[in-house]
C-alpha cells in the first residue's frame, strides 16, 4: 500500500537495530499497537514500513537492496532509539537514519515542517526506549542538528533501564508513563505531520505531482502546482509560475534563506568561539585533618568561579560535582554523568603551616589521559597568583580562546589580607553547612574578616550570599532579604565585578521588592560578569514570565539546566514555567526528568498531577496529586483543581476547607487558583488581594498565571496588576 500522498512510497518508515526485537519483540508489538491506533486517528488507511528481519552490521552493508533507497521516501521515520541504535557504524544509523534524515532535508517539504498550528515540527519522531548516555544523546544531537525531543516508552527504577510494556504499572515506573498514552502521542504526531504536509483531504488524495529535478539530485521529486492558466517563464528543466512580481519575489527567498541559514550556521559551526564544558571535581582532602575541609571546599569554589567567568565555558557549578566527592568512579563515568570532555580534578596534602595543591586537568574522551598537572605550596598571601597561573594552564590544555577583556581581567590578581581570604573562606564554608550553630559560627568568622580590612568586599559578598540563600538558618536574622542586600550593596560599593552580588540584589529586587527595573538590571550585569551562573539564568527567566515572554524565559531556564543538569531547582522551575503557559504535555515531560533527580519530589508530582487534569486524564491527575501530598503538604490546591476537573466538587471543597485554616500568601495563593477554577471571582480576587498585602514572593506572576485567565477582564484583578507596576 502506497503513501497517502503520491510520490511517497510508504506514509510511516521504522528504523529499529534487531537486537532490540530479538530478546521480546518488543518493536513488533510497537508496531502492532501503533496500527492499531492509526486505524482509530486517521480517517484514510496509512501504510507503514516495516522490516522484521533488517540488516544489523556495517559488513552487511554491500549486500543492501537498493529498494530500501525507495523504501525511504516516506513521510514520516520514526527511529527506534535505544542504547545499540547510536551507533555511526551499523546499518540502521547510516543507511536509515541519516539517509533518511539527508534525504527529507532535500525534498519538496523539507525536514522540518510547519504545522497548522504554527509550530514547526520535525518528519522524524524519535521513539525512545532507554535512558541515553550523554556522549550518545549529543551523537543524535549532532546528527539532527538540534536538541532531540523524543516520544519516551522507558521503564525506569533503581539499576533498571528497558523498554516500557503495556503491562507496566505506571505507580512503579519512576517516569510515571502510560503505554498506551505514549502510542496515542505517536500516532497524533503522525497526524499533525501529515496533515501539516497538506491539511487538505482532497488535495492528499488528488493532488497532480509532477517529477523535476531538485538541487541536482534526480531522485528527489518536487511538487508543482497542477497546470492552469497563469503567466509562465519556462527555463530548460525547470518551470516557475508566477502572476506578479511579488510571487518571484516570494519565490527567492524560500530558495535563498534557507541557503543563508546553512551558509551562516556553517561559518558560526567553524569559529574560534565554540562553548566547551568543563566540571572542576570536588578537592580530595588528604591532611588527615577533617578542620582543613574548608580549604578544600575553597579551592573547588574558586577554580569553579573563575572559570565560570570565561565565556568559551560551560562549567558545571558545585551543586553538580559535589556528588563525586571522594568519589571511586573512572574519569569517563564521571565525565559521562557531568556531560563534559574534561574534569579538573585536585588535592591538598601535607598540613596546615605546609600545605601543598596538586592539580591535574583530564580529558576523558576518546580515552582518558591527563593534558596538564601541577603542584603549588598553598601560601595565603599568594593565592591569587596561584590561582592565575592554574586557570592559564586550564584555558590552554582546554584549547579555549579568551575574550580580549577576559585576558586583561586574568591578568589582573586581586591582593587580600592572607588572614581576612582564610577568614573569608572558613566564614563561607560554615555559613553553607545548614545548621543554625555553624551558620553563626560562619557569620562570626566574616564579621572577624571584615574587622581585619573594612574595605575590603570578600566578607560583605559572603555574608549577602549567606543570608539570601539560608537566611533562615539565623536565629538572629528577622529580615534575611534585607540584610542580604544591605551587605550586598556594601559589597558592590567596593567592587562592582562582583557577579553573585549582583544575583543576590536581582534575587531582591525581583521577588522582595518588586522592583522590576532595578532587577533586569542585575540579572543581566551578572550574566555579563559570569555567564555560568545558574541562579541568574533562572531568575532572569522569570523576569520573562512576567511580560509573557515565553521563547525568552524558557531559553533562560533551559541555559540554567545545560550549565547545571542535576540542579532541581532550574529543572523544576523549566516544568513549572510551561505549565504557566499552558503547555501541558512539555510540563509532562520536564516533570519527569524531575523525577529522575529527585523520586520524592512533590513538586513533580503536583506539575504532572496538574497537566493530567487540563488534559482530561482525571484518574491519574488525582493519583499524582496524593502522591505529592503524601510527601509534603502546601500543594493542596493541586488536589482541589483535580477534584473539580473531574467534576467531584465536593471533595474538593473539602480540601479548601482545610487550605482555609491556613493564613499565609503560598496558601492564599492556592485558594485564589481553585475558586477561579470554580468560578467564583470575588473569592479568587479577595484571596490576591491578601496575597498582595502579605507581599508573597509570585503574586507579580499573577498575569501570567494559566488559573488566572478567566480573571482578566476584571477590573478588581487589573487593579492590583497596575499596582504592581509590572515591566511593559
Amino acid at each position: 500500500m502506497a503513501s497517502i500522498i503520491p510520490g511517497y512510497e510508504y506514509d510511516i518508515f521504522i528504523s529499529y537495530r534487531q537486537k532490540d526485537n530479538k530478546y521480546d519483540g518488543w518493536v513488533t508489538e510497537f508496531v502492532d499497537h501503533l496500527k492499531n491506533e492509526l486505524e482509530a486517528t486517521f480517517k484514510e488507511d496509512i501504510s507503514i514500513y516495516f522490516d522484521e528481519n533488517p540488516h544489523d552490521g556495517l559488513l552487511e552493508i554491500h549486500n543492501v537492496d537498493k529498494s530500501l533507497e525507495n523504501k525511504l521516501k516516506s513521510l514520516v521515520f520514526i527511529p527506534i532509539i535505544s542504547q545499540t541504535y547510536c551507533d555511526p557504524k551499523s546499518f540502521a544509523w547510516q543507511n536509515e537514519f541519516a539517509a533518511f534524515n539527508k534525504m527529507a532535508g532535500e525534498d519538496q517539504f523539507g525536514r522540518d515542517i510547519k504545522l497548522a498550528s504554527g509550530n514547526v515540527c520535525s518528519r522524524i519522531i524519535p521513539v525512545k526506549i532507554h535512558d541515553l548516555d550523554a556522549s550518545d544523546t549529543e551523537l543524535l544531537e549532532n546528527e539532527l542538528g538540534c536538541r532531540l525531543r523524543s516520544i519516551e516508552f522507558i521503564y525506569s527504577s533503581a539499576g533498571v533501564n528497558r523498554p516500557l510494556k503495556p503491562t507496566d504499572n505506571p505507580d512503579k515506573n519512576l517516569n510515571k508513563t502510560f503505554y498506551r498514552d505514549q502510542i496515542n502521542k505517536v500516532a497524533n504526531a503522525v497526524k499533525d505531520i501529515i496533515y501539516g504536509l497538506h491539511p487538505d483531504p482532497k488535495k492528499r488524495a488528488t493532488k497532480s505531482y509532477q517529477t523535476s529535478t531538485v538541487s541536482g539530485h534526480p531522485d528527489v521529486q518536487s511538487l508543482s502546482v497542477p497546470e492552469k492558466p497563469a503567466h509562465v517563464l519556462r527555463f530548460p528543466g525547470k518551470t516557475i509560475l508566477f502572476g506578479s512580481l511579488g510571487v518571484l519575489l516570494v519565490l527567492a527567498l524560500i530558495i535563498l534563506i534557507p541557503k543563508l541559514i546553512r551558509k551562516a550556521t556553517t561559518e558560526i559551526s567553524a569559529g574560534e568561539i565554540v562553548r566547551k564544558a568543563i566540571a572542576v571535581l570536588p578537592v580530595s582532602n588528604l591532611t588527615g585533618n577533617p578542620d582543613l575541609e574548608f580549604i578544600a571546599d575553597a579551592i573547588h569554589d574558586d577554580i569553579t568561579n573563575k572559570l565560570g567567568a570565561i565565556s568559551g565555558l560551560d562549567v558545571r557549578p558545585r551543586s553538580s560535582t559535589l556528588q563525586f566527592k571522594d568519589s571511586r568512579e573512572s574519569a569517563q563515568e564521571m565525565a559521562k554523568k557531568l556531560s563534559v570532555n574534561n574534569m579538573v580534578e585536585s588535592s591538598i596534602k601535607g598540613s596546615e603551616d605546609n600545605l601543598q595543591i596538586e592539580i591535574e586537568l583530564i580529558e576523558a574522551f576518546p580515552e582518558d589521559k591527563i593534558i596538564w598537572t601541577s603542584s603549588f605550596i598553598l601560601s595565603w598571601d599568594k593565592i591569587g597568583d596561584i590561582y592565575r597561573e592554574i586557570i592559564s594552564h586550564i584555558i590552554d590544555g582546554a584549547g579555549i580562546k579568551l575574550t580580549n577583556q577576559e585576558a586583561k581581567n586574568l591578568a589582573v590578581v586581586q591582593k587580600h589580607d592572607p588572614e581576612l581570604y582564610k577568614l573569608y573562606k572558613a566564614g563561607v564554608f560554615y555559613m553553607n553547612k545548614k545548621t543554625p550553630e555553624e551558620f553563626e559560627k560562619g557569620v562570626k568568622y566574616l564579621n572577624e574578616a571584615m574587622a581585619i580590612d573594612p574595605t575590603d568586599p570578600l566578607p560583605y559578598l559572603g555574608l549577602a550570599l549567606g543570608y539570601s540563600n539560608l537566611g533562615h538558618m539565623s536565629p538572629l536574622a528577622e529580615n534575611p532579604h534585607a540584610m542580604a542586600k544591605s551587605y550586598a550593596v556594601e559589597a558592590l560599593e567596593l567592587d562592582s565585578t562582583l557577579a553573585d552580588a549582583h544575583v543576590v540584589l536581582g534575587n531582591c529586587y525581583l521577588y522582595n521588592e518588586w522592583d522590576f527595573t532595578k532587577a533586569e538590571y542585575h540579572l543581566k550585569h551578572a550574566l555579563e560578569l559570569n555567564p555560568s551562573s545558574v541562579d541568574a539564568h533562572c531568575h532572569y527567566g522569570w523576569f520573562f514570565t512576567l511580560t509573557n515572554k515565553m521563547d525568552e524565559a524558557i531559553t533562560e531556564m533551559k541555559k540554567a539546566i545545560e550549565i547545571d543538569p542535576k540542579n532541581m531547582n532550574s529543572q523544576g522551575y523549566l516544568a513549572w514555567l510551561y505549565m504557566y503557559f499552558g503547555s501541558f504535555e512539555e510540563s509532562m515531560t520536564e516533570s519527569r526528568k524531575l523525577l529522575q533527580l529527585d523520586p520524592n519530589s512533590a513538586l513533580a508530582f503536583y506539575l504532572m498531577g496538574s497537566a493530567y487534569s487540563e488534559m482530561g486524564m482525571h484518574f491519574e491527575a488525582i493519583e499524582m496529586q496524593k502522591k505529592g501530598l503524601s510527601i509534603s503538604p502546601g500543594y493542596e490546591s493541586g488536589l482541589a483543581i483535580a477534584y473539580i476537573r473531574a467534576g467531584q466538587k465536593e471533595n474538593a471543597l473539602e480540601v479548601v476547607a482545610g487550605m482555609e485554616k491556613n493564613r499565609d500568601w503560598q496558601y492564599a495563593w492556592g485558594l485564589a487558583e481553585v475558586y477561579a477554577t470554580l468560578g467564583d471571582k470575588d473569592k479568587a480576587i479577595d484571596c490576591l488581594e491578601i496575597a498582595y498585602k502579605l507581599h508573597g514572593d509570585f503574586v507579580p506572576w499573577m498575569a501570567s498565571d494559566y488559573y488566572f485567565k478567566t480573571l482578566h477582564n476584571d477590573p478588581r484583578f487589573k487593579d492590583i496588576v497596575k499596582r504592581l507596576n509590572l515591566p511593559e
